[in-house]
């Protein structure tokens, strides 16, 4: 469930941390990852705690009155804002994703409340500035379960696929939400092409290459998109995967063939997450265009003459 920085000068000038220092960073680096995930876990925990506790002080939002300014109530706020700072910003080391997110944008805005407190202690402004937090930590707790959410309806919504059709995608939409997503773009791959394959042996094709003659569902992945393309339903006359499915199993044979991590630009990281999404639903168009209709395919049997 943790999405690191790829470094702590990254993760300074994203988050400008007032807190944590490099050395919690350093740690994080060489954590497994079930530590990773204990330790943002708790870092929400002790976030809701704090936020919780700003709550029953006084500061429930900005549509509630403001509690009377004395010593004791800003001596425990403090407390509270220490806890939460910290908190905050080891939830944001480990969770980069929420970082970058809008939701993070009032937390990284007032997190430095601390370096000011002395001077807005002064007056009564401090608790102005104190009700400015708590509604920075609520929004950022917000994020959080909001990217949770999501991360739990990711590739399955709208999905309905025989179980074990639907496993690689299952387990797709688990490795993105613990941070895997190169990988769980791999196996949602996966899920498209044994959707292919299941449709290659229900409806009988076979590839020809020279004599010999075999279903196309045990052909490897190249001769099996390729075999796949040539097929049309016979009366339409339309092929049975469009050129937008097969350009996309192409691509995520090049992919995987080329060395998953090799030269991966940014932008192509944060389109991991669509093109997953994209994957599933072409699985989904796919096997609904198969099962729900008895309409024959032609060729059955396709002769390979590609190389």
């Amino acid at each position: 469930m943790a999405w690191l920085w790829e470094s702590w000068e990254e993760y300074v000038k994203s988050c400008n941390p007032a807190g944590i220092r490099s050395g919690s960073f350093n740690l994080c680096r060489m954590n497994t990852g079930l530590e990773s995930t204990q330790l943002l876990l708790e870092s929400v925990d002790k976030l809701r705690e704090a936020s919780q506790a700003l709550r029953g002080l006084g500061f429930k939002g900005k549509n509630s009155a403001l509690p009377k300014c004395d010593a004791a109530l800003v001596g425990s706020a403090r407390e509270q804002v220490i806890h939460a700072v910290y908190a905050g910003e080891t939830l944001l080391l480990y969770h980069k994703r929420l970082a970058l997110s809008e939701a993070s944008a009032s937390f990284l805005h007032e997190n430095d409340l601390l370096d000011h407190w002395e001077r807005y202690a002064t007056g009564s402004r401090i608790v102005h500035e104190i009700r400015e937090f708590a509604d920075a930590v609520t929004e950022l707790l917000e994020g959080y379960e909001r990217l949770a959410r999501e991360d739990e309806r990711l590739l399955l919504d709208d999905l309905d696929l025989p179980e074990p059709l639907e496993e690689d995608f299952r387990l797709s939409r688990n490795l993105f939400s613990l941070g895997f997503d190169e990988v769980g773009l791999f196996i949602a791959a996966r899920g498209l092409e044994k959707v292919l394959r299941k449709i290659a042996h229900v409806r009988k094709i076979n590839l020809t290459n020279g004599k010999k003659t075999g279903p196309a569902s045990e052909a490897d992945l190249h001769d099996l998109i390729e075999t796949m393309s040539q097929v049309r339903w016979q009366v339409k006359g339309t092929q049975l995967i469009t050129k937008e499915t097969k350009t996309l199993l192409q691509y995520i044979r090049t992919v995987r063939n080329s060395g998953a991590h090799s030269g991966r630009q940014g932008a192509e990281i944060e389109n991991l997450r669509q093109t997953a999404s994209i994957v599933a639903r072409s699985a989904q168009r796919l096997w609904n265009s198969v099962v729900s209709s008895r309409a024959k395919l032609t060729p059955t049997t396709v002769q390979k003459n590609w190389q």
